[in-house]
């Protein structure tokens, strides 16, 4: 997003909005695994987050006990289930609009993980 200068009236005016937290974030995702949901359906899921740092990086797990609640807003937007030309079923996706609700860190992704079906393609939190 190209706003001008650092210090002009439409980046504080920007800045503002996130730190007040009054910005919609949005994020498109592919999802493996089952379907989330029938297109159009929308579900507000939360779980309880905890982050551990191990020497150089950092990870968040879902944690029972010491997380915070995250809040993840999904909306299912498109299910794919790939067939091979042999008949045989090779996978299922979804592709969703997904809007957190709190600012926890790598909350989309360790969020979809914990449901089963984790971000396609990252090594990070899901299938190898």
């Amino acid at each position: 997003m190209a706003l001008g200068t650092q210090r002009s009236t439409s980046a504080n005016y920007v800045l503002a909005q996130f730190a007040g937290r009054l910005a919609i974030k949005s994020y498109h995702c592919l999802c493996s695994g089952n379907v989330l949901g029938s297109i159009g359906s929308k579900a507000v899921r939360s779980v309880r987050l905890s982050i551990v740092s191990a020497s150089d990086t950092m990870r968040t797990f879902v944690s029972t006990v010491d997380g915070q609640e995250a809040f993840t807003l999904l909306l299912v937007k498109a299910c794919y289930h790939l067939t091979r030309l042999d008949g045989t079923q090779d996978g299922n996706f979804t592709f969703a609009e997904v809007r957190p609700l709190t600012g926890r860190t790598h909350q989309i992704r360790v969020h979809l993980a914990s449901l089963g079906r984790p971000l396609v393609s990252d090594a990070a939190y899901g299938n190898q």
